[in-house]
Parts: structure tokens; C-alpha cells; sequence
């Protein structure tokens, strides 16, 4: 089984490295990965980072959240249900989307890495944009802190 690859923002992602490594559909979650939870507006250089990549790849945005208003060349799954998505398991069939070509990029441990895991994606985990979240979120962060705590005493 593949690594989790760690970075610390989407910014830092090698994204034509990983086109020319035959990935070809990069999956982000939304809250917390490329805007503040509950906000609908990215950085300018996250804007323009996806909007490059989807001159050379397929983008899409996978979110537990609530459907926003949000300009951006992608396509949009919200309330998919991560980790045991349903709803991204038929989206992905439905797009003939192969799973050892998809990068899935997000902040959680237990919903998008879990979720890329499942599917048998290449997983990318960045750190939170920001320290408010969904109070859910809060508990499940505690877990991560323990469980990569346990994970870098092993190395």
C-alpha cells in the first residue's frame, strides 16, 4: 500500500510531476484544503493553480459541505458522505475515472485520507488553512493528533 504523502499547503504540490507520473484527475477537498471552513473564496494563487490544472487535467472537488456558490473550473460533488462515499464511488464509475490516476488531496485523516485509501487513490494529506472547523472536526483532529504522534515514534 502506498505512503500518505504530507505537504504543507496545496501551493507546495508538484502537480506537473505528478501529471508526468500519468495521473490525470486531482480530487480536493474543499473546507479547510483550498478555502476556510464554510467560506467560499480561495487565495488568488490556489485560483490560479486550478485553473492551470485544469487546462492539463480533470478537477474535482469533493466536500462533506453544503453546495456553494464557487467560480471555478471544476466539477463539484458536495455532501459526498467521506469517507465511505457512495456518491464518489458512483461519480467515479459514471466518469470511467480510473483510481490509479487519481490524486486526492485534502486536510483529514479520517475522512479524505481514509476516503483516498478506500479507493485506492495516490493521497496527498496538507495541513488545515485555518484552526476553525465544524465542532466533528474537532474531535477527530484530537484522534489525528494521537494517531500521528504513534505513527512518528515508529520511524
Amino acid at each position: 500500500m502506498r505512503k500518505v504523502t504530507r505537504v504543507k499547503r496545496v501551493e507546495a504540490i508538484d502537480f506537473d510531476g505528478l501529471i508526468r507520473k500519468g495521473y490525470r484527475y486531482f480530487l480536493f477537498d474543499f473546507d479547510n484544503t483550498l478555502a476556510p471552513w464554510r467560506k467560499s473564496e480561495l487565495s488568488e494563487e490556489k485560483k490560479k493553480i486550478l485553473e492551470d490544472l485544469s487546462g492539463k487535467a480533470h478537477v474535482v472537488i469533493i466536500s462533506n459541505g453544503k453546495p456553494r456558490k464557487v467560480d471555478l473550473p471544476a466539477t463539484f460533488v458536495w455532501r459526498a458522505g467521506k469517507p465511505f462515499s457512495f456518491k464518489v464511488w458512483r461519480f467515479l464509475k459514471k466518469e470511467k475515472m480510473d483510481p490509479k490516476r487519481c490524486v486526492m488531496i485534502g486536510d483529514q485523516l479520517f475522512t479524505d485520507v481514509l476516503m483516498g485509501r478506500l479507493f485506492g487513490f495516490h493521497v496527498i494529506k496538507v495541513e488545515p488553512i485555518s484552526q476553525e472547523e465544524f465542532f466533528g472536526t474537532k474531535i477527530l483532529r484530537f484522534f489525528e493528533k494521537i494517531l500521528e504522534g504513534r505513527h512518528n515514534e515508529d520511524r
